[in-house]
């Protein structure tokens, strides 16, 4: 079994990770900025802040694998994806070890600042020398059912996702850190594209309410999100829809 270091371990995706990892019997450590909160046993909290690099080459330090997971959607984006990466890269090429970059679907051919910041990361983890993989995944359950579950939110007249379980994504990067680098991984996407009107539409009917949705032009980086580049049709791997998930939970 291997020693699998997990950075932003305590997020949406490392608190599913972290514990499967666990499971499969590796001794995984989670990097986290603040006091971890409780990890299952087998899982140990290690400090250090990817923004600043405080802590990083010490936690990285014997272990087989990196799982480069901590992200940061709306506050210190560029510090967090690029230079952050570019901390946890570096680190882990001086050791050997395997790196594995958490992306999106579609940042190689889309605008959006977030999406365009993961790519930048992406070239970093190419570059790097370290032995790399690269897996893409589309939008998780979580994140449609936190913009859906607001006052409102905008849309493009065909805007469409591909929402996926975060526990289907955790099992395949589960079996990336038990295999060879593969540099760019398949996308995994979600078993389902959907018009965001009709999702909903299906939060709606689940949870009694759902976010008014406001029709806007598609210009600049929302042309790219009509267009569909955010999906992968070809690559409907998850089995869990978003309304089996709504109703999961």
């Amino acid at each position: 079994m291997a020693v699998v270091l997990v950075t932003g371990g305590t997020g949406t995706l490392g608190r599913v990770l972290v514990p499967l990892l666990v499971a499969n019997g590796h001794e995984v450590r989670v990097l986290s900025r603040r006091s971890a909160p409780s990890l299952p046993d087998g899982a140990t909290p290690c400090s250090g802040d990817v923004r600043t690099g405080e802590g990083i080459e010490a936690a990285v330090v014997g272990a087989d694998v990196v799982v480069h997971a901590a992200t940061s959607p709306r506050r210190h984006v560029r510090d967090t994806e690029v230079e952050g990466t570019r901390r946890v890269a570096a680190a882990v090429a001086a050791t050997g070890s395997h790196l594995i970059y958490v992306s999106i679907v579609g940042v190689d051919r889309h605008r959006y600042p977030y999406y365009r910041a993961k790519r930048d990361a992406e070239l970093v983890v190419e570059s790097s020398g370290a032995p790399w993989t690269v897996l893409r995944a589309t939008q998780f359950h979580d994140l449609i059912d936190a913009i859906l579950g607001g006052r409102w939110f905008i849309r493009t007249p065909h805007m469409r996702l591909q929402p996926v379980a975060v526990t289907e994504v955790a099992r395949r990067l589960a079996d990336l850190v038990e295999g060879r680098p593969q540099c760019l991984a398949l996308d995994f996407g979600g078993p389902e594209i959907a018009d965001l009107r009709e999702l909903a539409a299906t939060r709606r009917a689940v949870r009694g309410r759902a976010a008014r949705l406001v029709p806007v032009p598609p210009m600049g980086f929302l042309s790219d999100f009509e267009a569909g580049r955010q999906l992968t049709p070809e690559h409907r791997d998850g089995t869990i829809t978003y309304r089996e998930w709504l109703d999961r939970r």
